[in-house]
């Protein structure tokens, strides 16, 4: 059966009838005439010439489109091309101190390549002199040694469009020339809370009111964070110190010799090293065959008479400043480190990344002490010279904390996170590193106890200076009372 549209088609459908006739739907009959081609093949030339028509029409849109779309891809392979050609701009960096060596020029060496490596930041050292003792830095860091006078910072401001400059400790006394440049600027000022105690410098204090000068003052110990919020510096905020070597990449000792090492400078005011040499002394007399290497800068003749008193000469090397130093931490199996004042704590780093056991004073406010180190109580040298013995005698436990040593220090990545969202808030006027700050105090700040481990130290700092023994504690938590202090009478 038929539908209705099947049923329509078939009444137009001629009729053949004889004698060449035909009758259409309506009954009329009429004979048949001769065509033409056009008329026989009418159907058929029209569909022919409709699809003729089609394909030329497709065939110019198609082209078209494969020319339009080459055009775009021609666009596009230049946009990428120019893309590549363009010099981004980058954030100019500066960092400013007299010269490149000690703690400060290992942590500016370290900072100054991790802001480079990430491509945003052209990175400058600005320095006053050179010294045969400078820090190795990246290659792609700039150098220039210059003086901190207007003239002279104005001309290189100009020329390489610095935007952020960093003062490294005691710079406080340049400030409003750095500020005068109208720029950003960052300080960096650690450890001087205490070593003024330590060294009777009472003038250190002096320069605590230029402290709120910068526009950020950058603490790498939880409890100075906590002395300079008491102190009312509003800008000051924490950061974990960086490490000069990280312990993922770096080799670890065998621990197979009974090589002791002192890495550092040698002063008796606050990194301690005529303790280090006390110990050695006892040390000799249960472990006769050790040995102890001491890399610093320079040796006083006063040490070199110490030696020979205490008849330890033949046991040391007094090796001096070296630029590459992984080697001495590898030959080493127990790294001593007699500070009594320690702000950065890089050699205690460079000791952990290398898998060292550590023996340690019990600096415990720098956070660089507080795991996989030794500590004894501050000054006492026969206990540093006891633990080292242990450590000499007992390869299995040189083993064990030598791995926890490595394990607990912490790598880098956090610490740049903060410098370089620090760098953004300060360029975009915003407090976007306020967030990431706050999740650094919830790891490694807790007020109260940085407020008992300072107070501790002081006591120490006392017992060691009499000359300071007349101020309590309460007294140095207060700006006003520090700015005028006074060596206390005999």
């Amino acid at each position: 059966m038929k539908n209705d549209n099947e049923q329509e088609d078939a009444e137009e459908i001629p009729m053949k009838l004889s004698e060449n006739r035909t009758i259409n739907s309506h009954g009329n009959s009429s004979k048949n005439k001769p065509k033409n081609f056009f008329q026989k093949n009418a159907i058929p030339f029209i569909f022919i010439s409709l699809v003729i028509f089609v394909m030329i029409f497709l065939a110019d849109n198609n082209s078209s489109l494969i020319e339009l779309n080459s055009h775009l891809n021609n666009l596009q392979s230049r946009a990428q091309y120019i893309d590549k050609k363009i010099i981004k701009k980058k954030v100019g960096v500066a960092f400013v101190r007299q010269y490149l060596f000690g703690s400060y020029g290992r942590f500016i060496s370290v900072l100054s390549k991790l802001l480079v490596e990430t491509g945003k930041y052209d990175v400058y050292i600005i320095n006053e002199q050179k010294t045969d003792f400078d820090i190795m830095y990246h290659k792609k860091v700039n150098r220039v040694i210059l003086k901190w006078n207007l003239e002279e910072m104005k001309n290189f401001d100009e020329a390489n469009d610095i935007e952020i400059y960093l003062l490294l400790n005691d710079l406080s006394q340049t400030i409003d020339l750095f500020k005068s440049l109208e720029k950003k600027v960052v300080g960096v000022y650690n450890g001087e809370y205490f070593s003024c105690i330590y060294s009777n410098e009472t003038q250190v204090y002096s320069v605590f009111n230029a402290f709120s000068k910068f526009d950020s003052f950058v603490q790498f110990i939880p409890d100075d964070y906590w002395i300079y919020k008491k102190l009312g510096f509003k800008n000051t905020i924490y950061i974990p110190s960086l490490n000069s070597f990280e312990s993922e990449k770096t080799q670890t000792s065998k621990l197979i010799h009974k090589n002791i090492l002192i890495v550092g400078k040698f002063d008796q005011e606050t990194k301690g090293g005529v303790y280090g040499i006390y110990a050695m002394a006892e040390i000799l007399k249960e472990v006769p065959d050790a040995k102890l290497t001491i890399i610093g800068m320079t040796f006083p003749q006063n040490l070199m008479d110490l030696l020979k008193q205490l008849k330890i000469d033949k046991n040391m090397e007094l090796v001096g400043f070296r630029q590459i130093i992984s080697q001495y931490y590898l030959n080493a199996s127990v790294l001593i480190v007699p500070s009594i004042s320690d702000s950065f704590a890089t050699i205690i780093n460079e000791g952990k990344a290398h898998g060292l056991p550590i023996v340690a004073f019990d600096l415990d406010y720098n956070p660089s002490y507080q795991k996989g180190v030794i500590t004894v109580d501050m000054f006492n040298h026969s206990l540093m010279a006891k633990e080292t013995v242990k450590l000499l005698k007992d390869y299995n436990y040189r083993i064990e904390m030598g791995k926890k040593a490595k394990l607990s220090l912490n790598n880098n990545n956090e610490t740049i996170a903060i410098w370089t969202k620090l760098f953004k808030s300060l360029l975009n006027s915003t407090d976007e590193y306020k967030e990431l700050q706050e999740e650094v105090e919830k790891k490694y700040y807790d007020e109260k106890t940085a407020k008992n481990r300072l107070e501790k130290h002081y006591r120490y700092a006392v017992k060691y200076n009499s000359v300071f023994k007349c101020h309590s504690f309460d007294d140095f938590t207060r700006l006003d009372y520090i700015n005028n202090i006074k060596v206390c009478p005999a």
